[in-house]
């Protein structure tokens, strides 16, 4: 009997002095200001002992980076790098230990190499720098987002050119045509007039000239080489899409810093948000009956080593949603830290019974049967936990937490969902004005969708309604247009009666009409010769489009455009992230200009070799 109540006086000491420690311990917002006044003032010792402290806190509390506080001490290294190199080198070494894998870490260290011009540093260091952009769930989103931009610019861009290519290469048909079908109504000039005006009906119609190029698309579709229909159809459909994708990309860009996607990266991620926390509580004051924004906030609450209140909100979780298998793990995370371990377990085979699939539920069950020396148990729990999620028993359990129990953190993606719902109440979207929402319909209203559809169906209508009729064509020698009604169809369907007497047949024809029309053959050849040249020397590719040579060229206006916007744009877009990043954005804006330089000497020498055709 007096060993029971040994054992029991030495259980309840273990779980008050438990209790006592985190109730010493300060939460990380009061730690790390302790730490950088010290370093300012020149005690490194007090500020690395203040350091040691906040990440045993850290540690303790299940934080594993500290992006705000890394970011802080980046910056501090850059404002002291001349002034103060010891306060620099701890700044510098300090938020590589806040956080490693921060970008804002990578591209200051680069920053500062590159000022003290140590290029062999800067160069490694920036290129870490990106491959942490696309690791950190924040910047990711960013950066695609970002990519989409630029990526929607240069599509506007070549379809722009193309629409431009075509109706140099078949407006002359195209007015020909117009000619032919008005000379029944009207005669005289008027009719070549009316045919020009034609070209452009949209501007006069006052639909603008975004109107003109959907115009262009659908009644040169049927002049055009099978190779360009089939690129007119692709660039219609991906114009079409543009509102949607960059409809997409400026919700990613207000939604991934919502109080909810912020609060789900930071759970995710183990990372010490403070302002997060500020945030979702007053999300919470004003949408007070979502269950994932209670697990969010106790998970939240648990960096501060605030247990008390993270129970609170687990439990008006469960009272939400009583079959909530997160919240119920969460709690029983708190039972198993105060020593509780049989209210624990009680918490995990409530989660396990909620969602057979959580392998965190058995996991945690088998850590806490494990402290009990349950070990029947605790081999049933985890053999249940690699049954559910073998992958993430086998991650667990490779990495070796520092807590011996894993932590419920709901997705992000439900997160974003949750986001999206948000954005249709008034009261939050008036309280956190970056509340956005992404319907796919809605965006697909746009103008700009709606005439490239229009675009293309009258584009194929037009072309069956045509095709039997025929179109007209311009001679490849000296650009006369003709049709069926100006010339035997028996003859070629590429020369001008004239240039079929001269290149083709050879007959008698008078010396004197012979020269004419080999002056004006050369005229036009050189017309054409220094148009595309003067295309190739400011939009490589538009020439090989105005060519025919459509693949080359379509593929050329699009690589140009999207490494000049790139280029352009770096800085105030993707990838490089931050208005501090010079190096990485010089990287971006470099490797940009030399891929274009690249390019612009790969179509354009090419156009300028070329002499007019005889």
């Amino acid at each position: 009997m007096k060993g029971r109540l040994a054992v029991a006086a030495l259980a309840l000491a273990a779980l008050f002095a438990a209790r006592s420690v985190r109730a010493q311990q300060l939460a990380p917002r009061d730690i790390w200001p302790q730490a950088a006044a010290a370093a300012r003032e020149g005690d490194f010792d007090l500020a690395a002992k203040k350091k040691a402290e906040l990440l045993t806190t850290g540690r303790t509390y299940g934080i594993k980076t500290y992006p705000v506080y890394a970011a802080g001490a980046t910056a501090l290294a850059s404002e002291s790098a001349k002034d103060n190199k010891e306060l620099a080198a701890w700044a510098e070494k300090t938020a590589r230990e806040l956080d490693g894998r921060s970008p804002a870490v990578a591209f200051g260290d680069a920053d500062r190499a590159a000022r003290t011009k140590g290029w062999g540093s800067a160069i490694p260091l920036a290129l870490q720098g990106f491959v942490h952009v696309f690791r950190d769930d924040r910047t990711n989103v960013l950066s695609r987002a970002d990519m989409t931009i630029v990526v929607a610019g240069a599509i506007a861009i070549t379809a722009i050119l193309l629409a431009l290519a075509l109706f140099i290469r078949y407006g002359r048909s195209m007015a020909h045509d117009f000619r032919e079908t008005l000379s029944n109504l009207f005669s005289g000039g008027s009719v070549t007039v009316l045919a020009f005006a034609l070209l452009f009906l949209p501007l006069f119609l006052w639909l603008g000239p975004m109107w003109l190029l959907f115009y262009w698309f659908a009644i040169f579709f049927g002049y055009a080489g099978i190779g360009e229909r089939i690129t007119i159809v692709v660039v219609l459909i991906l114009v079409a899409l543009l509102p949607i994708v960059l409809d997409w990309a400026a919700h990613a860009i207000a939604g991934v810093d919502s109080p909810v996607v912020a609060a789900a990266i930071a759970s995710n991620n183990d990372a010490y948000e403070p302002n997060a926390l500020r945030r979702l509580q007053d999300l919470l004051g004003v949408v007070p009956d979502d269950a994932t924004l209670h697990v969010l906030m106790g998970n939240l609450q648990s960096f501060e080593g605030s247990d008390d209140q993270a129970g609170v909100h687990y439990r008006r979780a469960i009272q939400l949603r009583p079959n909530y298998a997160g919240a119920h793990v969460n709690l029983g995370n708190l039972l198993f830290q105060n020593n509780e371990f049989q209210a624990a377990m009680t918490e995990y085979e409530k989660a396990g019974k909620a969602d057979p699939n959580l392998a965190a539920a058995f996991y945690n069950h088998s850590a806490a049967a494990g402290e009990l020396y349950r070990f029947d148990v605790q081999a049933e729990m985890l053999e249940k936990a690699r049954k559910a999620d073998r992958q993430f028993i086998e991650r667990t359990t490779r990495s070796q937490p520092q807590q011996k129990i894993v932590t419920y953190k709901p997705p992000v993606a439900e997160a974003w969902r949750i986001s999206d719902r948000l954005a249709q109440r008034p009261a939050a979207r008036a309280q956190f004005g970056n509340y956005s929402s992404f319907d796919p319909v809605r965006s697909a209203t746009s103008p700009v969708t709606i005439g490239a559809i229009l675009s293309l169906i009258f584009a194929l209508l037009l072309f069956a309604r045509r095709r039997r009729n025929g179109f007209a064509n311009a001679c490849i020698k000296c650009s006369r247009t003709f049709c069926h009604r100006c010339k035997s169809a028996r003859e070629s369907t590429t020369y001008c009666t004239q240039c079929i007497h001269i290149y083709l047949k050879r007959d008698g024809v008078s010396l004197d009409t012979k020269r004419q029309k080999l002056e004006e053959v050369a005229r036009h050849q050189t017309a054409v010769t220094r148009r595309n040249r003067l295309f190739a020397t400011f939009l490589p590719g538009s020439a090989q489009l105005m060519e025919g040579r459509t693949v080359a060229g379509i593929l050329g206006v699009f690589f140009f455009a999207f490494f000049v916007v790139t280029a352009l744009l770096v800085g105030r877009l993707g990838p490089a992230l931050g208005p501090t990043a010079d190096v990485a954005q010089m990287l971006v804006r470099v490797g940009a200009i030399a891929i274009a330089v690249i390019l612009w000497l790969v179509l354009s020498l090419p156009v300028y070799r070329r002499r007019a055709a005889a």
